[in-house]
């Protein structure tokens, strides 16, 4: 037995554990504000499950087993400026554009807490993609094929995943319809075509992932994702619709100019003056 293999053991005995509280203390547990803990606990149950996909589907052995970089790929200059300009664009996007048009409402900074959320987000995250990409390789496609059924399928499920699910239950309210737009177009579509585009022309797993890492924690971090031991909160409550499913909207200021969560608006004045006429 390997030390994935142990690995994997543990992981699906943490997943037994999650899953069985959470049944049986929290089922039935009103959603009508968001609490950290539930948050916390929903997070790691999914990660798990990426977790064991990879395992699963063989990606997370390829992590494990394959070099980060070989050296004729640390020789050649097209693979540097690309890998370069993979690392500049991730930290543009995310510590970048993602963290500054994110509104935080009244949570407080916990960074390490953000942080380790963040790592177990984004290492998940990064596995299911590398799983998905690995799934579609299987059915023998030619490479471009696969990277182009890979980018369907995740630009389908992510978008759908965060807005149905991930974005009311799991992650507190960090959007405004502006900035859900904002961060489609400029962070998270580009970070997966040119993140599959280097992994299919140079199959560096670690790297793929790693990209993501570094999205996932910058963006727990940008947002200021809560410890689970602190107090659930109305403000950071999702705003949904009425559909079936429920789509989350993000935050819909009254006016964005003024209100006192949406300084990243162009033209923001600050918060209003309060009205002291008698």
């Amino acid at each position: 037995m390997t030390t994935l293999d142990l690995f994997a053991i543990l992981v699906f005995g943490v997943l037994v554990v999650l899953v069985s509280v959470y049944q049986l203390r929290y089922r039935n547990h009103p959603w009508d504000i968001y609490y950290p803990k539930l948050a916390w606990f929903r997070g790691g149950i999914y990660f798990c499950c990426c977790y064991l996909l990879s395992y699963w589907t063989g990606a997370m052995r390829l992590l494990a087993e394959s070099p980060i970089a070989t050296a004729e790929q640390l020789a050649n200059p097209a693979w540097i400026a690309f890998t370069l300009g993979l690392v500049l664009f991730i930290f543009a996007a995310y510590p970048g554009v993602w963290a500054y048009f994110t509104p935080v409402f009244e949570r407080k900074k916990n960074t390490l807490m953000s942080a380790i959320f963040g790592f177990l987000w984004g290492s998940s995250s990064g596995q299911l993609f590398l799983s998905i990409w690995i799934l579609w390789g299987k059915l023998g496609l030619p490479e471009w094929g696969t990277w182009l059924a890979t980018f369907l399928t995740l630009a389908a499920y992510q978008p759908n995943w965060h807005n149905i699910y991930w974005d009311h239950y799991i992650a507190p309210e960090h959007d405004t319809p502006m900035t859900q737009k904002i961060k489609a177009l400029g962070c998270h579509i580009p970070n997966l075509a040119i993140g599959l585009t280097h992994l299919t022309l140079y199959d560096n797993y670690a790297i793929f992932a790693g990209a993501q890492v570094v999205a996932c924690v910058s963006a727990a971090v940008g947002m200021r994702f809560p410890a689970p031991w602190v107090a659930p909160s109305a403000m950071n409550y999702a705003h949904r619709t009425a559909g079936n499913p429920p789509r989350c909207t993000g935050y819909i200021p009254k006016d964005p100019l003024t209100d006192p969560y949406t300084p990243f608006y162009p033209g923001w004045k600050g918060p209003a003056a309060p009205d002291r006429r008698s």
